[in-house]
């Protein structure tokens, strides 16, 4: 429903108006009528119209005056002029005002209803299109929080996963940018550092929207999902600054974010790493967790990586990567590149450390990491570890280490073999027995306890077809069966295989096994 004020200084101008908006316009309705510029003006500020017919001579403040007024308050009503003046200089000023028609009296009611529809065509084309873009602004609202959480979890893993920063770096238009890390970790601090980390997590969850539209508002950022009791932000840095000036900057920013969810929440520590583009995110990732872990030693609240004063490695992390490099290539069953990205690790390991004592600690690091990870099927690893510590020489920690390692991982290799097959036998089982029914690929993933996405990736690769083909397959098997050993039409056995479209299953069947329905019925007739 739209929304009508007539305006004229004659009242039998009105009526007639009003006749044949009322005669041909269900979707409008009269709601004033006002007969000077200044009751235009007054009753347009009160019941809101979305169309305005106006006469432009009237006592006091004429029409076009009255429009702009009008307009002032309410930028989206549509004019039409109404008007015994035929001047140009009238009808020029009305265009400018984007007046939608110029009528004269006496006015055809063709021509009045001609630009009423003008006007409601212009009124809905522009309603549709608030809608749709705040359509389009929910789901953003939704997207862009999901696409940031993806791009910082890549940020903090250990893995190389360089061609994903840069789609990501595509996605967020980073190419040319840079930035800092900030890690926020939300609780307050006594001198063991944060007290009670799991109230802190719950309450840091909570308030995940308004630290989220603080930081929004304050700087350019992607922000990152709440881990347990931290937030991790990567802030975008478009300046030409020194890095001084930079970690300035970010200091200032922290200490503002601080000052802001104080209280809301309470005390914040928050470490900062160095700047650095976005496929070297993850270097400012670790110096920002380095400092945050620096300040639960202190009294501080924040830090940057450069402040650090005492002694640190730069790689400090290293050994907890080492572990994860060969644990998730064994997780994933394959021995071949378990025992490869070993080699190539110990390498490094060997290079960077000269010292065979050293090179025993970062073995043994790495022997109780891979136990850790596989305590179910690790039996012997001290066994190891004393090995490990009696080996001269570099030659024998490696062959040591290499052997313990392909043990766990051809036995890692057979257990996840047998889940494999005890997931495709579980999926194919659920398909046999339900082959009737109209299967999603929701309802088979939650059977097997996986994501939908995932499943039906991990069916195609292990099976090496896709379940729906797999299901089609199973339903003309049965189809087959039923036209081999009963009577049925082919409308039935359609319905008892799962099609209830039986010109479908006919295309389906004739293109599954070459023949058709008919066909195949009738030779096993004979």
């Amino acid at each position: 429903m739209f929304r009508v004020l007539i305006v004229d200084d004659e009242p039998i101008a009105i009526d007639s108006v009003e006749y044949i908006i009322k005669n041909n316009f269900k979707q409008l309705e009269v709601g004033g009528r006002a007969r000077s510029g200044r009751e235009a003006i007054e009753k347009a500020y009160n019941i809101r119209p979305d169309i305005v017919l106006i006469d432009i001579k009237m006592p006091g403040i004429n029409g076009l005056e009255a429009i702009r007024k009008i307009k002032d308050t309410n930028p989206d009503v549509h004019f039409i002029i109404i008007s015994a003046y035929d001047y140009f200089d009238y009808a020029s000023e009305a265009m400018a005002l984007g007046v939608v028609d110029y009528l004269l009296k006496p006015v055809k009611e063709a021509k009045l209803i001609e630009a009423l529809q003008k006007a409601i065509e212009s009124i809905e084309h522009k309603r549709r299109r608030i809608s749709q873009e705040l359509e389009m602004k929910e789901k953003l609202e939704i997207i862009v929080p999901a696409l940031e959480n993806g791009f910082i979890h890549s940020i903090c893993m250990f893995e190389d996963n360089t061609e994903e920063l840069i789609n990501f770096s595509h996605l967020f238009e980073l190419e040319n940018k840079s930035g800092y890390v900030m890690a926020i970790e939300f609780g307050d601090k006594d001198s063991e550092g944060v007290k009670n980390k799991i109230s802190a997590s719950v309450r840091t969850h909570n308030y995940y929207g308004d630290y989220r539209g603080i930081l929004k508002s304050t700087c350019d950022c992607i922000v990152g999902p709440i881990m347990f009791n931290r937030l991790i932000v990567y802030v975008l840095n478009d300046s030409d600054q020194d890095s001084f000036a930079i970690k300035t900057a970010s200091i200032e920013l922290a200490e503002d974010f601080s000052h802001k969810v104080k209280n809301i929440f309470g005390d914040v520590s928050i470490g900062i790493g160095r700047c650095y583009d976005v496929l070297n995110a993850k270097k400012s990732y670790r110096e920002a967790m380095l400092a945050l872990q620096a300040l639960s030693k202190s009294s501080d609240f924040i830090l940057h990586i450069d402040d650090i004063i005492e002694e640190y490695e730069e790689n400090i992390e290293l050994d907890e990567k080492i572990a994860f490099d060969i644990c998730a290539k064994a997780a994933g069953g394959d021995v071949n590149s378990t025992l490869i990205t070993f080699d190539k690790v110990f390498s490094q390991i060997v290079e960077s450390t000269g010292d065979i004592d050293k090179i025993k600690d970062k073995c043994i690091i790495l022997a109780v990491d891979f136990s850790k990870h596989f305590s179910s099927i690790t039996k012997d690893f001290r066994v190891v570890l004393g090995k490990i510590m009696a080996s001269n020489n570099l030659d024998e920690i490696r062959g040591t280490l290499r052997k313990y390692i392909e043990k766990i991982a051809e036995k890692v290799s057979i257990s996840h073999q047998e889940k494999v097959n005890s997931i495709i036998d579980k999926a194919n089982e659920y398909l046999y027995k339900n082959y009737s029914r109209d299967i999603s690929l929701d309802e088979i993933a939650r059977v097997v306890n996986l994501s939908p996405y995932y499943f039906s990736r991990f069916y195609k690769e292990q099976s090496g077809i896709n379940f729906i083909d797999r299901l089609i397959a199973i339903r003309i098997e049965k189809a087959k069966e039923y036209f081999e050993n009963t009577d049925y039409s082919i409308k039935e056995v359609a319905g008892l295989v799962g099609y209830p479209d039986p010109n479908y299953f006919s295309k389906l069947f004739k293109k599954m096994t070459g023949y058709t329905a008919t066909e195949y019925k009738e030779f096993y007739r004979k």
